[in-house]
Parts: structure tokens; C-alpha cells; sequence
């Protein structure tokens, strides 16, 4: 029989019946602890499970976080309910509306939970039930639970409970089931460990799927550990699926404790290729117009630099936050802004937050993670600002995740894309094909990478024109080097303020490649281009050459050659076509005088056996000051061998050459 698993979360004050409610609809007592126990109220989060028909034959296994629902133990609250998909929202018939009552709701609707329940409890002691429904529901007016159904139970007497599974059921047949992008993440929100066990931890599992032997990453201690066991309310099972309570054995990783790296509640377990965690996250603040009673931080301001705590998954950390713009955000307003953490933190685009007080007094507002790998440089920037308004437009739309990220950063790898965004591989390639139809992408790399349409047809055009320049501006060099088109490209004026990354400039020149250019050592030609003389250069080199050929091994010096900055120039051609050749800076000859001093060296110690320096001055009619460095250079060419005074051919020119040994 199909199953569908799905995670129900209870909220409410204190008092008002949630973990009762729980115990009845289960058959289970969620508090564990015995200080719960014996004081009746809930301290730590609860769970329970129970199943109810689903659509067709399906079944639904419903996994069920209780949570705390007095004040000094909120951050417990946050830790149970990032990852449910319907909230039972406990209201007692005989209380009302409370503090902790609209501080559990401004928390839910922070965590962008769209699935309620108002389940007015104790429904037998109200005097008038249609009364107390009535001044419930002026209450919510104005709030996420606006148009929730309310329904009045009893779990004493069993009044309405009937009605609550059928209305849950209702609700999660027209739910979708928890999303799978085919990245595995579990908050862990317990953490022991089983004399001769190992470390135990269970979560929920909000996407992909955990099997048996599946090596996970924990965040922010960043170890990895494989999983040993898995179970789901005690049962023993080969793979672990969305939605799904999960208690998994990870004997690799140690509990934390002081001064002992490990994992604990508050940590993050990620499958596959997770990527990095970071310090920085760009995000909307959100902030409710309603106080919460008691809580006067909830009626000041935010301000940019204030510290607070940042609730993530089952954890929170330190951050600071800085707005884009304005220095404060009061109640009912909302912002871009940063958050700069501690301890790292890894977060998917889309995700939900709840920012709170350092004090824990106060909730203070929601914050939906718009990019999660930001540059703290760049924040304020207007290409920053840019993305991440655009981005918000449409902030749970793939296409327009894809589009504002290729238009921000030009190219962008699969991988990388797929480890920032909560989709699968076949959903973002389907989305990059609908891109490319609109001509808003290119994609790359025989698929392995995406760019902006227009961005990439700005880079290859611009990076054309630049060697192109280069060309016309100097006819006499074979290419432009590679290192100087990357200079030349990030200050060009199209691509100012973009940050030309490795990968895209390899990209760029494998582009290059394919189409009408060369690259190779180190430098970028078109195919079309030769190196010419320009004409105003002409009579300059005929010069210089006319000069070396006068007394071939006894040159006028370089200074005498270049004595014009036309001849200077005529010069740098003539030595990058190598046709005169500078041995050092006060000596250059012609290619063709260099060539046969060469051959009648080689000529002559075939000959006549190792010779010295002076003897070979004296052969070729030359000076002491043209000798050593013509020497110098056939040493360098392996030509000959020093050895000593005396000079021998080099075994590596008799290699080539075994007719002269």
C-alpha cells in the first residue's frame, strides 16, 4: 500500500493542551522527561506518531513534533517546527489568545508555514463554545490563520476528534509531499549515544532520500560519518525518505562537548556533494506589525550592526545584521539585509529563519535566505542589490533563480548550481533548456555549465574586439597575452564590476579555441592573423639589416641600430621574427651570421677536436666581446659543451647529428 509521510507540529501557550492532545490523537505521551512529568509541562520537544488514510488506498504516516509552550523555552519551539507541513495551532477554550500564543504564530509565519489548524481545546469547559469561536476568530484576523478552520475538541471527552483526523487528512490530501532535490538534509534535534552503539541522532528528513551506508556531512562541525542504521518510530528500515521522523547510527562521529569537536542538536546532516558552509547570508527581513505582550523588544526598531540570535533548522547562532539601506526596520516593515555569523551556517535559497533576541526574551522577525554564498565586499554594491531584488520577485520560481544568477555572475558550473539551489540536477537542466529557448542562457561546457545570454555575448564580443585591437595596434606580435586579455577584459567598460572567475575565463578561452582563434603559448591570435611589417617600419629594418650584413661578426651595437623609436621598433619585429638575434645587450647579430658561425664551429671541432674560445675567435674574425656570448648562446642551444677552457660538441647535437661524432 502506497505511503505518504508528512510532519504535523503543534504550537500554543502554555497550558493549553498540546501535548494532551497529542497523547490523544496518538496514543502516546510525547513528554519523556521526568522532570515533564512530574511537572506537567513541557520542556523539551516531543514525538509522536500516527497514521491516517490517505487519497486512493494510500496511507499517511504522520510523524508529530510537540513543542514547549512556555516562554523560557522557545528556542526548544523553533527547534521542533522548521520542517512540519501542518500546524495544529492549540488555543484553549477556557484561556483564549496569550502571550506565547501570538509569539508561537509570529514564528510559524516566519518559518513560512502555510498549513493550520486552530484547534480550540477544552471545549468542554467553555461556558459559550460560539462565543469563544467567535472572539477566536477576531483574534486571528489579519494573520496567516485568518482563513485556518477552527475546530473545538475535547481530548477528555473525545468532543471533535473525529472531525480533527478528518480534517487533517482533508488538508494533507491537497498538500504536496515534501519536496526531494536529491540533497539529503536532516536537522538533528537529538543526540545520544547507546553504550556500545555509538552516536545516535534523530530529525526530520525534509529531502532525499538516506540509505544504508551513505556517507553525510555535518554542519558547522564540517565531519562526516556513514550511517550504520536506520530507523522510523523503532522500525528498522534500508532507506529513509522526505518527510520522514528519521533516527539514524553515525558510530563515525562523537558527540560534542567542551573541547571535543562533534555533532549534536542544532547541526545539520547533508548527503552527496553539500558544498561549503559560510559566514554570510543575504536575505529579506521580515517583521510582524503585531507586539507580542511583554516582549517590548518586539515594539523597537531593528538596527543595521545590532547583534541577535539566527534560528536555522534545529540550531541558532550568533549573527550581525546590516541593511542594504536604511539603519532601522520597525514593526511591519521589511528589508535586505546580511547576515554575518560566528560559526558557519549552510542554507539553501528559500529557506526560512526566525531572528530572536541575544536574551531570548524576544522574537524579533522572519528572514527568507535569497543567496546563500554571498560576498560581504559586494552587499551593498548596485549588481548585488540588483540580484537580490530581482531575485525576490520570484524567489521560489527556478527559472528566475537560474536567470538572476547567471545575470549576476555571467557563468556559473552545474555543480555549482545545483549546490545552491534546492532542486534536482533534471529540474535545473530543464529549466536551463527553457532559458536557452528565450535566449536568457547559453548553455556550455557540452552541458557541464550555463551563462547569461547576454552576458557571455557581451564577453566573447568584447574579448574579440580586445585581440583584435591588439592586432591592429601591434601587427608586428603574434597574439595577445592570455594573462593581459584577463587584465584588459575586467576593466573593459562592459564588464566593469563583474568578477571574472577562473572558471569563466577558461571558459572564455576553450570559446576562443572552438571558434575563429588560437590559443596556445600563452597567447590568443585570430587565425587570420600574420605578422606584417607595417609599412612605416619598412625602411627602418632594411636598414638595420643592411647594417648587420656589412662585418656579419662585428655588428654595430644595439644603441647604433636603434638610434630612432621607428628603428626601435623595426628592431622588436625584426627579433620576433627572428631574424636578427641579441645575445646580450651589447651585442646583436643577424640569424643568418648567428647560423653559420654555428655550422663553422661545428665544422671544426668535428675536425679537430675540443677547442678554446680564442681559437674559435680567431676561425671566425671576430672579437673577444662577440665571442663569449655567441659561445655563451651555442653552450645554451647545446651546441657545444664547455668543458673546462676547451669546448666540445654537446652529446645532445651529436644525438641529431651522428655523422659528426
Amino acid at each position: 500500500m502506497p505511503t505518504q509521510h508528512f510532519i504535523i507540529g503543534t504550537a500554543g501557550h502554555i497550558d493549553h493542551g498540546k501535548s494532551t492532545l497529542v497523547q490523544t490523537l496518538t496514543g502516546t505521551n510525547p513528554d519523556r522527561l521526568p522532570e515533564e512529568k512530574e511537572r506537567g509541562v513541557t520542556i523539551e520537544l516531543g514525538f509522536a506518531h500516527f497514521s491516517l488514510p490517505g487519497k486512493g488506498n494510500d496511507t499517511f504516516e504522520l510523524g508529530v513534533v510537540d513543542v514547549p509552550g512556555h516562554a523560557d523555552f522557545v528556542n526548544n519551539m523553533v527547534a521542533g517546527v522548521g520542517s512540519i507541513d501542518l500546524a495544529l495551532f492549540i488555543v484553549a477554550a477556557d484561556d483564549s489568545w496569550m502571550p506565547q500564543s501570538e509569539e508561537h504564530l509570529q514564528i510559524l509565519t516566519y518559518l513560512g508555514i502555510k498549513n493550520f489548524i486552530v484547534v480550540l481545546t477544552k471545549a468542554d469547559l467553555a461556558e459559550d463554545l460560539d462565543f469563544v469561536v467567535e472572539m477566536l476568530a477576531d483574534d486571528l484576523q489579519g494573520t496567516a490563520l485568518a482563513e485556518a478552520p477552527i475546530l473545538p475538541v475535547s481530548a477528555h471527552t473525545g468532543q471533535g476528534m473525529d472531525d480533527l483526523r478528518a480534517k487533517i487528512a482533508a488538508i494533507l490530501k491537497r498538500t504536496e509531499p515534501p519536496r526531494d532535490f536529491g540533497q539529503a538534509r536532516l536537522a538533528i534535534d537529538r543526540a545520544f549515544s547507546p553504550k556500545g552503539i555509538g552516536t545516535v541522532v534523530t530529525g526530520t528528513l525534509t529531502s532525499g532520500k538516506i540509505d544504508l551506508g551513505d556517507t553525510l556531512t555535518a554542519f558547522p562541525a564540517d565531519l562526516k560519518g556513514h550511517v550504520r542504521s536506520i530507523q522510523n518510530h523503532s522500525s528498522s528500515l534500508q532507506t529513509a525518505v522526505p518527510g520522514m521522523r528519521t533516527a539514524l547510527n553515525l558510530p563515525d562521529l562523537p558527540l560534542k562537548s567542551k573541547g571535543k569537536k562533534g555533532i549534536g542538536r542544532g547541526h545539520l546532516l547533508v548527503a552527496g556533494d553539500p558544498g561549503p558552509s559560510t559566514l554570510e547570508l543575504d536575505v529579506l527581513i521580515t517583521r510582524s506589525p503585531r507586539p507580542i505582550p511583554g516582549q517590548k523588544g518586539t515594539q523597537r526598531p531593528l538596527r543595521t550592526n545590532q547583534k541577535i540570535y539566527v534560528h536555522h533548522g534545529s540550531g541558532r547562532t550568533q549573527a550581525r545584521l546590516l541593511f542594504a539601506e536604511a539603519n532601522l526596520l520597525a514593526p511591519g516593515q521589511e528589508a535586505l539585509a546580511q547576515l554575518r555569523f560566528e560559526t558557519p551556517i549552510h542554507a539553501l535559497v528559500g529557506e526560512h529563519l526566525v531572528l530572536r533576541e541575544l536574551s531570548g526574551e524576544a522574537t524579533l522577525a522572519g528572514a527568507q535566505v535569497l543567496d546563500p554564498a554571498p560576498s560581504r565586499r559586494h552587499f551593498r554594491s548596485n549588481r548585488q542589490q540588483t540580484f537580490l531584488t530581482e531575485r525576490l520577485a520570484a524567489p521560489n520560481d527556478l527559472q528566475n533563480l537560474l536567470k538572476t544568477h547567471l545575470e549576476r555572475d555571467l557563468f556559473v558550473p552545474l555543480p555549482d548550481l545545483s549546490r545552491a539551489l534546492p532542486y534536482t540536477e533534471a529540474q535545473i537542466k530543464a529549466a536551463l533548456k527553457k532559458l536557452t529557448k528565450s535566449q536568457a542562457a547559453t548553455i556550455l561546457q557540452n552541458g557541464k555549465a550555463a551563462a547569461s545570454y547576454q552576458g557571455w555575448k557581451t564577453i566573447t564580443k568584447t574579448a574579440t574586439r580586445l585581440v583584435q585591437d591588439y592586432h591592429k595596434s601591434n601587427p608586428d606580435e603574434k597574439g595577445l597575452p592570455v594573462s593581459d586579455l584577463e587584465i584588459r577584459l575586467a576593466s573593459s567598460e562592459p564588464l566593469q564590476g563583474i568578477s571574472l572567475s577562473p572558471d569563466l575565463f577558461q571558459a572564455l578561452l576553450t570559446w576562443l579555441a572552438e571558434d575563429k582563434f588560437n590559443v596556445a603559448e600563452n597567447l590568443v591570435a585570430h587565425h587570420d592573423h600574420s605578422l606584417e611589417l607595417p609599412a612605416e617600419l619598412v625602411a627602418p629594418a632594411a636598414e638595420i639589416l643592411q647594417q648587420l650584413a656589412v662585418d656579419p661578426l662585428n655588428p654595430p651595437l644595439p644603441t647604433d641600430l636603434k638610434k630612432s623609436p621607428s628603428h626601435e621598433s623595426a628592431y622588436r619585429f625584426l627579433t620576433r621574427t627572428k631574424q636578427i638575434l641579441p645575445l646580450d645587450a651589447k651585442v646583436t647579430l643577424s640569424v643568418d651570421a648567428y647560423q653559420a658561425a654555428c655550422q663553422t664551429i661545428a665544422n671544426h671541432i668535428t675536425e679537430n677536436g675540443p677547442t678554446t674560445a680564442s681559437d674559435l675567435r680567431q676561425l671566425l674574425g671576430t672579437s673577444r666581446k662577440i665571442i663569449m656570448p655567441l659561445l655563451e648562446r651555442t653552450d645554451k642551444e647545446h651546441l657545444t659543451l664547455r668543458q673546462g677552457d676547451h669546448r666540445t660538441l654537446h652529446p645532445a647535437y651529436l644525438r641529431k647529428n651522428p655523422a659528426e661524432e
